[in-house]
Protein backbone atom coordinates (compact mmCIF):
# COMPACT_ATOMS: atom_id res chain seq x y z
CA UNK A 1 0.00 0.00 0.00
CA UNK A 2 1.01 3.61 -1.06
CA UNK A 3 -0.08 7.42 0.09
CA UNK A 4 0.21 9.00 -3.08
CA UNK A 5 0.28 13.23 -1.83
CA UNK A 6 -1.16 16.11 -4.53
CA UNK A 7 -0.49 19.27 -2.98
CA UNK A 8 -2.47 22.01 -4.03
CA UNK A 9 -2.79 25.88 -3.18
CA UNK A 10 -6.17 25.67 -0.98
CA UNK A 11 -6.10 21.80 -0.42
CA UNK A 12 -4.15 18.38 -0.03
CA UNK A 13 -5.30 15.68 -1.58
CA UNK A 14 -4.15 12.33 -0.40
CA UNK A 15 -5.08 9.16 -1.88
CA UNK A 16 -4.22 5.65 -0.58
CA UNK A 17 -3.33 3.34 -3.27
CA UNK A 18 -2.74 -0.37 -4.45
CA UNK A 19 -2.23 -2.27 -7.52
CA UNK A 20 -2.45 1.05 -9.32
CA UNK A 21 -5.61 1.97 -8.27
CA UNK A 22 -6.64 4.60 -5.64
CA UNK A 23 -8.82 2.46 -2.82
CA UNK A 24 -9.12 5.53 -0.57
CA UNK A 25 -8.68 9.12 -0.51
CA UNK A 26 -9.15 12.14 1.78
CA UNK A 27 -8.43 15.73 1.69
CA UNK A 28 -7.05 18.42 4.24
CA UNK A 29 -6.78 22.19 4.28
CA UNK A 30 -3.26 23.44 3.02
CA UNK A 31 -1.72 25.47 5.63
CA UNK A 32 1.51 26.95 4.93
CA UNK A 33 2.93 27.03 8.33
CA UNK A 34 2.29 23.74 9.39
CA UNK A 35 2.00 22.05 5.83
CA UNK A 36 4.01 18.67 6.12
CA UNK A 37 3.34 17.93 9.69
CA UNK A 38 -0.45 18.23 8.83
CA UNK A 39 0.22 16.06 5.64
CA UNK A 40 2.43 13.32 7.99
CA UNK A 41 -0.37 13.83 11.10
CA UNK A 42 -3.18 12.78 8.72
CA UNK A 43 -1.71 9.77 7.34
CA UNK A 44 -0.58 8.69 11.05
CA UNK A 45 -4.21 9.05 11.88
CA UNK A 46 -5.10 7.44 8.74
CA UNK A 47 -2.99 4.70 9.40
CA UNK A 48 -4.41 3.80 12.85
CA UNK A 49 -7.93 4.08 12.10
CA UNK A 50 -8.19 1.60 9.43
CA UNK A 51 -5.69 -0.78 10.64
CA UNK A 52 -2.90 -0.31 7.99
CA UNK A 53 0.46 -2.18 8.78
CA UNK A 54 2.74 -1.69 5.62
CA UNK A 55 3.43 1.14 3.58
CA UNK A 56 5.34 0.94 1.01
CA UNK A 57 6.00 4.67 1.03
CA UNK A 58 4.72 8.23 0.26
CA UNK A 59 4.86 10.16 -3.00
CA UNK A 60 4.57 14.23 -2.92
CA UNK A 61 3.25 16.14 -5.85
CA UNK A 62 4.77 19.16 -5.50
CA UNK A 63 3.49 22.69 -7.04
CA UNK A 64 6.55 24.07 -7.84
CA UNK A 65 10.44 23.30 -8.34
CA UNK A 66 11.52 19.91 -6.76
CA UNK A 67 14.77 18.15 -7.27
CA UNK A 68 16.33 15.06 -5.07
CA UNK A 69 13.22 16.28 -2.81
CA UNK A 70 14.62 18.87 -2.02
CA UNK A 71 11.34 21.75 -2.58
CA UNK A 72 12.89 25.11 -4.08
CA UNK A 73 10.22 27.17 -4.66
CA UNK A 74 6.11 26.38 -3.89
CA UNK A 75 4.64 29.66 -5.21
CA UNK A 76 1.14 28.91 -5.40
CA UNK A 77 1.24 27.71 -1.40
CA UNK A 78 4.04 30.34 -0.39
CA UNK A 79 6.86 28.06 0.44
CA UNK A 80 10.34 27.45 -0.34
CA UNK A 81 13.57 25.84 -0.01
CA UNK A 82 12.65 22.60 2.11
CA UNK A 83 13.89 19.71 2.98
CA UNK A 84 11.03 17.17 2.33
CA UNK A 85 13.02 14.28 3.61
CA UNK A 86 13.91 16.14 7.00
CA UNK A 87 9.95 17.44 6.99
CA UNK A 88 9.19 13.81 6.94
CA UNK A 89 11.64 12.24 8.53
CA UNK A 90 10.32 13.71 12.14
CA UNK A 91 6.92 11.62 11.72
CA UNK A 92 8.08 8.89 9.49
CA UNK A 93 11.81 7.68 10.06
CA UNK A 94 12.91 5.48 7.45
CA UNK A 95 9.88 6.19 5.44
CA UNK A 96 10.37 5.87 1.64
CA UNK A 97 9.24 9.07 0.17
CA UNK A 98 9.78 10.40 -3.61
CA UNK A 99 8.36 14.17 -4.97
CA UNK A 100 8.13 15.85 -8.71
CA UNK A 101 6.41 18.42 -9.85
CA UNK A 102 2.49 17.77 -9.65
CA UNK A 103 2.12 18.15 -13.27
CA UNK A 104 4.55 15.36 -13.87
CA UNK A 105 2.60 13.49 -10.90
CA UNK A 106 -0.30 13.53 -13.51
CA UNK A 107 1.55 12.46 -16.40
CA UNK A 108 2.60 9.60 -14.79
CA UNK A 109 -0.89 8.77 -12.78
CA UNK A 110 -2.52 9.12 -16.69
CA UNK A 111 -0.13 6.96 -18.17
CA UNK A 112 -0.81 3.61 -16.04
CA UNK A 113 -4.48 3.99 -17.77
CA UNK A 114 -3.79 2.73 -21.24
CA UNK A 115 -0.67 0.23 -20.45
CA UNK A 116 0.03 -0.42 -24.11
CA UNK A 117 1.77 3.04 -24.23
CA UNK A 118 5.55 2.95 -23.58
CA UNK A 119 5.82 7.08 -23.76
CA UNK A 120 3.12 9.65 -22.99
CA UNK A 121 3.17 13.17 -22.74
CA UNK A 122 0.61 14.95 -20.75
CA UNK A 123 -0.27 18.67 -20.62
CA UNK A 124 -2.08 20.23 -18.30
CA UNK A 125 -4.45 23.58 -19.30
CA UNK A 126 -5.22 25.58 -16.14
CA UNK A 127 -4.25 28.33 -14.33
CA UNK A 128 -1.16 28.02 -16.33
CA UNK A 129 -0.08 25.35 -18.28
CA UNK A 130 2.23 22.75 -16.94
CA UNK A 131 3.21 19.16 -18.50
CA UNK A 132 4.69 15.70 -17.94
CA UNK A 133 7.25 13.55 -20.17
CA UNK A 134 6.45 9.65 -19.21
CA UNK A 135 9.12 6.74 -20.57
CA UNK A 136 8.24 3.08 -19.23
CA UNK A 137 6.52 4.24 -16.41
CA UNK A 138 9.13 6.51 -14.77
CA UNK A 139 8.64 10.53 -15.01
CA UNK A 140 11.36 12.09 -17.13
CA UNK A 141 12.64 15.45 -15.17
CA UNK A 142 16.00 16.49 -17.33
CA UNK A 143 19.11 17.80 -15.78
CA UNK A 144 17.47 20.96 -14.60
CA UNK A 145 14.16 19.33 -13.64
CA UNK A 146 12.68 21.18 -16.37
CA UNK A 147 11.44 19.10 -18.87
CA UNK A 148 7.88 18.75 -19.49
CA UNK A 149 7.70 22.51 -18.85
CA UNK A 150 5.31 23.06 -22.46
CA UNK A 151 3.65 25.96 -21.01
CA UNK A 152 7.01 28.54 -22.10
CA UNK A 153 7.59 26.92 -25.84
CA UNK A 154 7.52 30.09 -27.48
CA UNK A 155 4.57 29.76 -29.59
CA UNK A 156 3.18 33.48 -29.98
CA UNK A 157 5.35 36.27 -31.82
CA UNK A 158 2.11 38.22 -32.82
CA UNK A 159 1.56 39.14 -29.03
CA UNK A 160 4.30 38.51 -27.34
CA UNK A 161 2.32 38.71 -24.15
CA UNK A 162 4.70 38.73 -21.00
CA UNK A 163 5.07 35.35 -19.06
CA UNK A 164 5.08 34.71 -15.13
CA UNK A 165 8.05 33.22 -15.80
CA UNK A 166 9.90 36.61 -17.45
CA UNK A 167 9.80 35.14 -20.92
CA UNK A 168 7.05 36.65 -23.51
CA UNK A 169 5.11 34.81 -26.52
CA UNK A 170 5.28 31.40 -23.82
CA UNK A 171 2.47 28.75 -24.33
CA UNK A 172 1.00 29.50 -21.52
CA UNK A 173 -0.47 33.09 -22.25
CA UNK A 174 -2.47 32.33 -24.85
CA UNK A 175 -3.48 28.87 -23.55
CA UNK A 176 -4.31 29.12 -20.41
CA UNK A 177 -7.68 29.98 -18.53
CA UNK A 178 -6.54 33.07 -17.73
CA UNK A 179 -4.68 33.45 -21.74
CA UNK A 180 -7.92 32.46 -23.25
CA UNK A 181 -10.21 35.15 -21.50
CA UNK A 182 -7.08 37.53 -21.84
CA UNK A 183 -7.19 36.61 -26.06
CA UNK A 184 -11.21 37.11 -26.09
CA UNK A 185 -10.99 40.91 -24.48
CA UNK A 186 -7.82 41.60 -26.85
CA UNK A 187 -10.67 40.82 -29.87
CA UNK A 188 -13.76 41.79 -28.29
CA UNK A 189 -14.39 44.55 -30.07
CA UNK A 190 -14.02 42.76 -33.53
CA UNK A 191 -16.16 40.22 -33.47
CA UNK A 192 -20.16 39.75 -32.44
CA UNK A 193 -20.38 38.35 -29.76
CA UNK A 194 -23.18 37.64 -26.49
CA UNK A 195 -20.13 37.31 -24.04
CA UNK A 196 -20.08 40.18 -21.58
CA UNK A 197 -16.59 41.51 -19.84
CA UNK A 198 -15.59 40.09 -17.06
CA UNK A 199 -16.18 36.47 -18.61
CA UNK A 200 -14.33 33.39 -18.23
CA UNK A 201 -12.51 30.62 -19.78
CA UNK A 202 -15.46 28.61 -19.11
CA UNK A 203 -17.74 31.50 -20.86
CA UNK A 204 -15.64 31.42 -24.11
CA UNK A 205 -15.91 28.08 -24.78
CA UNK A 206 -19.42 27.84 -24.43
CA UNK A 207 -20.29 30.95 -26.81
CA UNK A 208 -18.24 28.78 -29.30
CA UNK A 209 -20.62 25.92 -28.70
CA UNK A 210 -23.36 28.18 -29.58
CA UNK A 211 -20.98 29.29 -32.43
CA UNK A 212 -20.65 32.95 -31.12
CA UNK A 213 -18.25 34.79 -33.29
CA UNK A 214 -16.03 35.91 -31.11
CA UNK A 215 -15.81 32.14 -29.50
CA UNK A 216 -15.32 30.61 -32.40
CA UNK A 217 -12.22 32.99 -33.49
CA UNK A 218 -10.76 32.49 -29.45
CA UNK A 219 -11.02 28.33 -30.23
CA UNK A 220 -9.61 28.68 -33.33
CA UNK A 221 -6.42 30.49 -32.37
CA UNK A 222 -5.97 28.23 -29.09
CA UNK A 223 -5.90 25.35 -30.63
CA UNK A 224 -3.26 26.85 -33.33
CA UNK A 225 -1.39 27.50 -30.44
CA UNK A 226 -1.61 24.13 -28.68
CA UNK A 227 -1.22 22.11 -32.08
CA UNK A 228 1.96 24.14 -32.52
CA UNK A 229 3.23 23.28 -28.89
CA UNK A 230 2.23 19.69 -29.32
CA UNK A 231 3.90 19.19 -32.95
CA UNK A 232 7.37 20.54 -31.61
CA UNK A 233 6.77 18.37 -28.57
CA UNK A 234 6.01 15.29 -31.05
CA UNK A 235 9.03 15.53 -33.29
CA UNK A 236 11.41 15.84 -30.43
CA UNK A 237 10.02 13.31 -28.32
CA UNK A 238 7.89 11.03 -30.69
CA UNK A 239 5.79 10.01 -28.11
CA UNK A 240 3.14 7.36 -28.33
CA UNK A 241 0.00 9.46 -27.04
CA UNK A 242 -0.28 13.01 -25.71
CA UNK A 243 -3.25 13.43 -22.98
CA UNK A 244 -4.53 16.73 -22.90
CA UNK A 245 -5.59 17.44 -18.97
CA UNK A 246 -6.99 20.54 -17.15
CA UNK A 247 -10.14 22.59 -15.99
CA UNK A 248 -9.49 24.12 -19.86
CA UNK A 249 -9.93 20.60 -21.31
CA UNK A 250 -12.70 20.36 -20.23
CA UNK A 251 -14.31 21.92 -23.16
CA UNK A 252 -13.75 18.33 -24.60
CA UNK A 253 -14.27 17.60 -28.25
CA UNK A 254 -14.89 21.01 -29.05
CA UNK A 255 -11.12 22.26 -28.23
CA UNK A 256 -10.13 18.04 -28.92
CA UNK A 257 -10.99 18.16 -32.77
CA UNK A 258 -9.49 21.37 -33.60
CA UNK A 259 -6.04 21.09 -32.01
CA UNK A 260 -6.17 17.72 -34.09
CA UNK A 261 -7.22 19.50 -37.22
CA UNK A 262 -4.41 21.87 -36.96
CA UNK A 263 -1.81 19.24 -35.39
CA UNK A 264 -2.53 17.32 -38.85
CA UNK A 265 -1.38 20.60 -40.77
CA UNK A 266 1.75 21.50 -38.68
CA UNK A 267 2.97 17.58 -37.51
CA UNK A 268 5.99 16.47 -39.50
CA UNK A 269 5.13 13.22 -41.44
CA UNK A 270 6.66 11.01 -39.45
CA UNK A 271 4.84 11.66 -36.14
CA UNK A 272 1.38 12.73 -37.48
CA UNK A 273 -0.18 9.70 -36.43
CA UNK A 274 0.36 10.29 -32.85
CA UNK A 275 -2.58 9.65 -30.82
CA UNK A 276 -4.28 13.06 -29.01
CA UNK A 277 -6.65 11.82 -26.01
CA UNK A 278 -8.35 13.59 -23.30
CA UNK A 279 -7.17 12.74 -20.12
CA UNK A 280 -9.83 10.71 -17.84
CA UNK A 281 -8.64 10.62 -14.58
CA UNK A 282 -8.88 14.27 -13.49
CA UNK A 283 -8.04 15.17 -10.14
CA UNK A 284 -7.47 11.42 -9.17
CA UNK A 285 -4.30 11.66 -11.60
CA UNK A 286 -1.60 13.77 -9.51
CA UNK A 287 -2.60 11.30 -6.20
CA UNK A 288 -2.11 8.18 -8.44
CA UNK A 289 1.33 9.12 -10.48
CA UNK A 290 2.55 10.48 -6.61
CA UNK A 291 2.30 6.75 -5.02
CA UNK A 292 4.41 5.71 -7.45
CA UNK A 293 7.10 8.00 -8.24
CA UNK A 294 9.43 5.60 -6.22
Amino acid sequence: MRFGVDIGGTTVKIGIVDNYKIIDKYSIKTNKDTLFDDICLSIKDYINSHDVNDIDGIGFGIPGNVVDDFIYNMPNVGLQNINLKKAIDKHFPNMTIASNNDANCAALGESFIDGEFKSSYMITLGTGVGGGYVVNGRVINGAHGACGEIGHLYVDPIHEYECTCGLKGCLETVASATGIVRLANKYYDQYKTSLKRGMTCEDVFAAAKENDELGLFVLDLVSKYLANGLSLIAITTDVDCFYIGGGVAEAGDLLLNKVKEYYMKYAHYAVKNTRISLAKLGNFAGMLGAAYLF
